[in-house]
């Protein structure tokens, strides 16, 4: 009976190794083993105590962490892309509600637009599959509440694309539809569908279904949608469809009133836009009425973060004319004036006298008004604004003269303006004094986040420092932004710390929008770009960011394909074409160019293996008709892993083609000619071809011909090539012909050879010389060396 060990089983025997198929593409091999046995590295050996126990228990991996219903919803877009079976029907009614209950509780985390269309295709599914009795699975007030979803300040965050207007169309038709629709649900889902529309840059059709139902029931319709629909037109700039939204609202007997026009001014305000600002704060409103003094106070502050000093000056002074009647009026009135002297250059030491004229005015006005912290955290603000840290905290120190301490706002805006002016450690100090304080939200996120990152920039980094910060945001179950994950996925990266960063991918990537994550791969695959981090950190760094970032595109893939080449682990590489290769999308898979640069890497490597396993790939790929480019390839593969004849094959597969050779191609199948037993045969086919069918010869392909000969050790008929090479080809002997010949010569015969260039060539031959000098010769000997892999790159015409 014959053993069923294979050469390669015993070899893998004999060097202790884990035995894999070579057409594994999953194999992983400890990185330990010698660099010439070509094995994939691995940062997780094994390691095994006297008694054969692990030293530590494996550490589990984190796995994804998705918000409630999201994994369900991922499940069914990922099967309806294959046409494989969907997850049930209950089992997405249940994913559908709950991910909207949780995002109607969770106001303050942002709803991305790809989750909105995860929603969407769900929701279609559903109605798609309806039973015979019409049975969606989703109540008339679950869809309603999936309606106001969209509506949330989450989603008002979010990128705004057609998925939301979609998916509220999509369910304002279902509720409609309903029989058990009250005139509640009716008139929320209708107040709804119309704010969507408006807020979603669909502002002329929320015109045109406010107009109709108002028309038919006014009672239904929230007298605040015309104004949604008026700020709807300022969102696409359509200022004439303001004006006569406003007309037509008072057409309706809507008045303009000080309220809609506040919002109106706090749009353009909140959006910077201080021309726009300027105009309809002007703007009139109904008649008897004046701004509020909100708006009054909303545009002031507009004036000082954007110098329009000059045309504020005349609000100001209505405002301070105007006397405050209570305690809060004048502490807003005292922040504006305080501001607006500071934007005028007073000092701190004017501000001071300044704050106590104002406190002595309100006395004698019978009012006891003493500055409090948020006066001082208004001109720290500013301050802040205008990237001045020092004076910020003269500021500071002003409050402290008035007996006033930091709160949790003045700790903020500490973090904010220490961390932009690089005062890394005092940012850390008031981060510390911070977690002692209670806040009503969490607005302390944004610049937590801004300190890892700086934190993780800075040089040396302090590690545990980082951490901690971390560590603090866990405990809190609160989100890091993309560059904070992108920041520690690095750090993770560079310490080796593998499982730390599959931990912190798991947990944050899958929450994140489509261009987010893009950002977050196109971090960690420019890490493995740098040439100084060892190969084996960059493998697993490329494993982790593949299985994490399925959607990488396939430029990136090929990229990273050519970056093992380079680092000259070809058995790497084309781990990386197989991992292409086996994808499911059909917008990642191999092109033709993409096993052009792969066969051009093997090539260069000379690696017999890899050029086995991917020809294999080839012949198995359906989708890749060979073309003259990819036969080039395959050429300069076979003769790069010693396999001439195999070579000359596909020379036979061009010639007999379609589409025909390319000056390539004949360069190629020379060289070929060169090595391959009997080759000058071939050779002389082809140069009688070239004949025949007056080709014109280029210079490459007239030393490749010499070359081929030279390589059948045809000395005589080479120099007679070289000396009729004016009347061949109407070509000049040059270096290129020269060093081609010599090369390709047995070594019994260079000697020879030199000797005859030297008389007969004597100028040329010294260019060879020289070139050699400058290039030092090879321990083969040869001149040039290198020389026909350089002509061979240039697959294609």
């Amino acid at each position: 009976m014959h053993s069923h060990l294979t050469r390669h089983v015993f070899r893998q025997i004999v060097y202790n190794a884990i035995y894999a198929e070579t057409y594994c593409l999953c194999r992983r091999i400890p990185s330990h083993r010698p660099q010439a046995r070509k094995c994939l590295p691995s940062s997780t050996v094994p390691a095994r105590t006297l008694f054969g126990f692990s030293r530590q228990p494996t550490r589990k991996q984190k796995p994804p962490d998705f918000d409630p219903g999201l994994k369900e919803m991922l499940q069914l877009g990922q099967a309806l892309a294959k046409h494989e079976r969907p997850p049930p029907r209950s089992t997405l009614v249940h994913a559908f509600t709950s991910f909207v209950l949780d995002k109607q509780e969770n106001e303050r985390v942002a709803v991305e637009d790809s989750q909105i269309g995860l929603l969407l295709t769900t929701f279609r599914y559903l109605q798609d599959t309806q039973d015979e009795e019409g049975a969606l699975g989703l109540s008339v007030g679950e869809m309603v509440n999936a309606m106001s979803l969209l509506t949330g300040t989450g989603v008002r965050r979010a990128i705004e694309t057609t998925n939301t207007v979609s998916l509220a169309k999509s369910l304002f038709e279902e509720v409609n539809r309903k029989e058990e629709m009250t005139a509640e649900y009716r008139h929320q889902g209708l107040n709804t569908f119309i704010e969507v529309l408006a807020s979603k840059k669909k502002p002329m059709e929320a015109r045109d279904l406010l107009e109709e139902h108002w028309g038919k029931d006014p009672a239904s319709i929230d007298r605040r949608q015309w104004i949604n629909v008026v700020l709807g037109f300022a969102k696409v700039d359509e200022q004439e469809q303001m004006i006569r939204t406003i007309e037509t609202m008072e057409g309706h007997g809507v008045s303009f009133d000080s309220h809609a026009h506040q919002y109106i001014v706090e749009f353009y305000a909140s959006n910077k836009n201080v021309e726009m600002t300027k105009k309809w704060y002007d703007h009139g409103v109904a008649s008897g009425l004046k701004p509020t003094q909100r708006t009054l106070r909303r545009v002031l502050g507009v004036c000082i973060y954007n110098n329009e000093l000059e045309w504020g000056e005349p609000l100001l002074r209505s405002l301070v004319d105007g006397e405050p009647s209570n305690t809060k009026d004048s502490k807003a009135y005292w922040r504006l004036i305080l501001q607006w002297a500071a934007a005028k250059g007073k000092s701190v030491e004017e501000l001071d006298r300044l704050l106590n004229v104002m406190v002595q005015k309100t006395r004698e006005q019978g009012m006891d008004v003493q500055p409090d912290m948020g006066l001082i955290n208004s001109l720290i603000a500013f301050a802040t604004f205008k990237n001045d840290s020092y004076t910020a905290e003269r500021y500071l120190a002003l409050g402290r003269k008035w007996g006033l301490e930091p709160d949790s706002k003045t700790l903020l805006l500490q973090l904010d303006y220490r961390i932009s002016s690089g005062d890394l450690d005092g940012a850390k100090a008031a981060y510390d004094e911070l977690k002692g304080r209670e806040l009503e939200t969490d607005a302390d996120l944004k610049f937590i986040n801004r300190l890892i990152v700086a934190l993780c920039n800075q040089k040396p980094i302090k590690y545990n420092g980082i951490m901690e910060l971390v560590d603090d945001l866990n405990e809190r179950k609160a989100r890091l932004n993309p560059e904070t994950v992108s920041a520690l996925a690095l750090i993770h990266l560079q310490r080796g710390e593998l499982h730390d960063l599959i931990d912190l991918l798991n947990t944050h990537v899958y929450r994140f929008e489509a261009n987010k994550r893009l950002s977050i791969c196109n971090d960690l695959i420019q890490f493995c770009f740098d040439r100084s981090i060892l190969t084996a950190k960059v493998w697993d760094a490329y494993n982790i960011t593949r299985q994490t970032f399925r959607e990488m595109d396939l430029e990136t893939r090929t990229k990273m394909m050519f970056e093992f080449f380079e680092r000259g682990r070809s058995d790497m590489a084309t781990h990386v074409f197989g991992h292409i290769r086996h994808l499911d999308s059909p917008d990642i898979k191999p092109m033709i160019e993409t096993y052009v640069l792969v066969f051009e890497g093997i090539a260069k490597a000379a690696d017999a293996e890899s050029l086995a396993l991917v020809h294999n790939m080839l012949r198995l790929d359906a989708t890749v008709e060979p073309d003259t480019k990819l036969y080039n390839a395959l050429m300069l593969a076979y003769l790069g892993c010693g396999d001439p004849g195999q070579a000359l094959l596909f020379w036979d597969d061009i010639i007999h083609s379609r589409e025909g050779p390319t000056y390539s191609s004949i360069q190629i199948a020379l060289r070929a000619c060169e090595e391959a037993p009997f080759g000058e045969r071939q050779a002389h086919d082809i140069w009688s071809r070239l004949k025949r069918f007056d080709i014109r010869v280029t210079k490459e392909i007239y030393a490749a011909y010499i070359g081929a000969l030279a390589g059948q050790a045809l000395f005589d008929e080479c120099t007679e090539l070289i000396n009729n090479a004016k009347k061949e080809a109407g070509l000049t002997p040059d270096v290129l012909m020269l060093g081609s010949f010599h090369n390709a010569l047995p070594s019994a015969k260079q000697e020879a050879m030199k000797k005859w260039a030297a008389e007969t060539y004597p100028a040329v031959w010294a260019d060879v010389q020289k070139l050699s000098k400058r290039n030092k010769m090879s321990s083969s000997g040869n001149f040039l060396d290198g020389i026909h892999y350089k002509i061979g790159t240039n697959i294609g015409v």
